[in-house]
């Protein structure tokens, strides 16, 4: 049975959006518009999270952010995934062997995409700093081609005939390179990307797999497309694929055969 309690759906609505940095501070009305929600409906349910310190008011700007209690809420959430935890410590020195800022990604339900933890490389002139908990799409970069990979091909086939949105210039839409590069991507291990997100920008991606054999995490290192030259790219596949196959066997996954590697 499919339960629903339209209240907590809506507090769950509320406590994503506000988690989001471009919606880290919102107005009622914002919020209402934003979730095509009733306002008094919002109001009541954004009080009642007020009055557990989930979210806070600001009186002056009226705008309603995330609350106190998160902080330790999440702390405990982390502590008690035992192998997320474990990834995100892995993480600093992730980000240090390969000279560039590391993310881990975890795949919403509703087929988003989420940065769950970062880390910055030290001693590096040029970074990327990501938001935790921003969201983005699962098609147009290696992150997403990381899962879509692993998934039945049927559904590469459906994507396709929907028609492949196009963030940029140099995002996938052929759908024959789409099929291709996400062949490539489940034999090899991994998959990079150049500007096919966001211009200027280029990812290494790399899958964590569970004990079942599906895609648990994405690790992924986060450069300027310009920092990338071929040796550099072949270090950091190496680093991330060492990682992903020490990750995965902490989830429990057994690899069935070795994994071709093109480095």
């Amino acid at each position: 049975m499919d339960y629903h309690v339209p209240s907590v759906e809506l507090a769950a609505k509320i406590l994503k959006l506000l988690s989001r940095y471009k919606y880290k501070a919102c107005s009622l009305t914002e919020i209402a518009a934003k979730l095509e929600m009733n306002k008094t409906t919002c109001l009541r349910v954004l009080r009642t999270l007020e009055r557990e310190d989930f979210i806070r008011y600001d009186g002056e700007t009226r705008k309603y952010s995330l609350g106190p209690y998160l902080i330790p809420l999440g702390n405990r959430a982390s502590e008690l995934v035992d192998l997320v935890s474990s990834a995100i410590t892995e993480l600093p020195t992730i980000a240090e062997q390969t000279g560039f800022t590391c993310v881990l990604v975890e795949r919403l339900r509703n087929g988003k995409l989420i940065y769950i933890a970062s880390a910055e490389p030290p001693r590096e002139d040029v970074r990327i700093t990501v938001s935790v908990g921003q969201q983005f799409p699962d098609i147009g970069a290696a992150f997403g081609r990381c899962f879509l990979a692993y998934d039945d091909e049927a559904r590469w086939h459906e994507l396709i005939a929907k028609g492949l949105p196009r963030y940029t210039d140099d995002t996938v839409v052929d759908g024959n390179v789409f099929l291709e590069r996400l062949r490539d991507t489940r034999q090899l291990g991994y998959t990079v990307s150049h500007g096919e997100l966001t211009p200027g920008f280029s990812s290494i991606a790399v899958p964590i797999f569970n004990k079942f054999g599906t895609v648990e995490l994405v690790l992924a290192g986060l450069m300027v497309t310009s920092q990338i030259s071929e040796e550099i790219e072949t270090r950091t596949v190496r680093v991330l694929l060492d990682a992903s196959e020490r990750l995965s066997e902490w989830y429990g996954y057994q690899r069935r055969a070795p994994m071709e590697r093109r480095v």
